[in-house]
């Protein structure tokens, strides 16, 4: 046997031995990771589960930002199953819920862990209309969103000085709402009722008394600048013989009169 032979030998035995010897160190390195990761997982759960980061009952809610909402109905459209670890709340979904409901418009929440505690930060939709519909009464907002009366405990505020009602408001209408809002709270004239009720003649009751418009149509504008020509009308015409101002040809308004009541026969 040659020394290079010899010298071959012993490199391959060292070889296999540091191959044998990784081996082992990364069997070893596999079992302490896995411990690890048990160990790990298992203090995860033991910190969620802890009894102190549960969230036990409404009164761990904190509610804020709300003026017309009451926190009592707020926590009653939330649905969170008690106990719950503060840590296991789906905060994402539980503030998609809040924004899906009409009165609300953004909802911002925050975890708390000692004391464990949620704080939902709502921001709320701003009435500016009472208004009636075939789904009963409620409230309009600024784009025409419905809110039924049944989400507030008492009458509440409008977000305007002006005291606006309106009638026979529809999902449908809603476009036209966003359109013609605006122009109302601009009016020189003052108008405090929008009537929807009949699709083919839209009616305004305003200070000159009621004003007939025929169907909506992009002419409104137009027709509530000829409204505001007619300020003077009171002074010519009696506003007890007024039956209604027809303005649904802008362009050839009409004062429709009362018709006179018949003298009483002489006895």
């Amino acid at each position: 046997m040659t020394d290079s032979t010899f010298i071959s030998a012993q490199s391959l035995k060292r070889q296999r031995e540091t191959l044998r010897h990784q081996r082992r160190l990364k069997a070893w390195q596999g079992i302490w990771r896995f411990c690890a990761l048990c160990g790990l997982t298992g203090g995860m759960l033991w910190l969620i589960s802890w009894p102190h980061w549960l969230i036990r009952n409404q009164s761990q809610i904190k509610i804020t930002g709300n003026q017309l909402l009451s926190e009592e109905k707020i926590r009653q459209l939330l649905t969170i199953n008690y106990p719950r670890s503060v840590w296991q709340l789906p905060t994402h979904q539980l503030a998609e819920t809040l924004e899906k409901k009409p009165p609300i418009k953004d909802v911002y929440i925050t975890r708390q862990v000692l004391p464990a505690q949620i704080t939902i930060t709502v921001k709320e939709r701003q009435p500016v209309a009472a208004a009636s519909s075939s789904r009963g009464i409620g409230y309009l907002d600024v784009t025409g969103v419905w809110i039924p009366q049944t989400f507030y405990t008492q009458k509440i505020p409008l977000a305007t000085k002006q005291k606006l009602t309106v009638l026979g408001f529809e999902e449908q209408y809603r476009s036209h709402w966003v359109e013609i809002y605006p122009l109302i709270l601009g009016s020189p004239v003052k108008i405090i009722q929008v009537d929807w009720r009949d699709p083919s003649n839209l009616i305004l009751k305003t200070q000159l008394g009621v004003v007939h418009l025929g169907p909506f149509s992009d002419r409104f504008s137009k027709q509530l600048q000829v409204l505001a020509k007619m300020q003077k009308l009171p002074s010519r015409v009696p506003p007890n013989r007024i039956a209604y101002l027809d303005l649904s040809n802008p362009d050839a308004p009409a004062v429709r009169l009362k018709p006179q009541p018949k003298p009483k026969p002489k006895s």
